[in-house]
């Protein structure tokens, strides 16, 4: 019987000793992961544009869009503008538009489609059979050089005064919506962010 007794006890004591250190494990864990999370940069927009800076005025453009209608790129403004640059072979681009669509909608923000290449023709049945018609829509090289755009699918924000707030490529939602944080945080690429992470 004391045999039993002792077997008991010396299991619930094993027992307990487990748990503790399972609990000590799980908070070693925990830690490794937060400080990993830190590390780890957002899935933002990525910046490969060396000429556009956060914070600064954009290139004040005037121009027709597609349909003929004068449009003025940068400057004042009653909200905020969000330029989508675009292209008609770029097989991402397509799939984009209802996403970057929704965002504006949701963020309050003006959207200009912009693309350089390709004959106006197309773009302006492409823009038809996308729905595009109430939005403005400019088929000028000027605009991507301004805005020294290399890469597609590219976005740019601009506050209501025409000041640059975030910038970079733009491949699904959660980069688009990356854009408009950076009114909270002040920041206007991933670069920026790891930047004032490491300091």
């Amino acid at each position: 019987m004391e045999l039993i007794a002792d077997v008991l006890i010396a299991s619930q004591v094993v027992l307990w000793c487990a748990i503790l250190l399972l609990g000590a494990a799980v908070f070693a864990l925990s830690r490794q992961v937060a400080r990993l999370f830190n590390r780890i940069p957002p899935a933002g927009a990525l910046s490969v544009n060396a000429s556009l800076v956060s914070g600064e005025p954009a290139p004040v453009l005037e121009l027709n869009d597609i349909w003929g209608r004068a449009t003025v790129v940068g400057g004042p403004k009653p909200g905020l503008s969000l330029l989508f640059f675009i292209s008609l072979d770029c097989p991402i681009c397509k799939p984009l538009i209802p996403v970057v669509q929704s965002v504006a909608l949701s963020e309050g923000a003006a959207l200009v489609f912009v693309s350089d290449g390709g004959v106006l023709a197309a773009h302006r049945q492409f823009a038809q059979r996308a729905g595009l018609a109430d939005h403005t829509y400019l088929h000028s090289e000027t605009v991507g050089r301004g805005f020294a755009v290399g890469k597609l699918p590219y976005a740019v924000l601009l506050d209501t005064a025409g000041i640059v707030l975030s910038f970079g490529i733009v491949n699904n939602r959660e980069h688009l919506e990356s854009l408009f944080v950076a009114r909270d945080t002040g920041v206007g690429t991933v670069q920026e962010y790891v930047e004032r992470g490491a300091e």
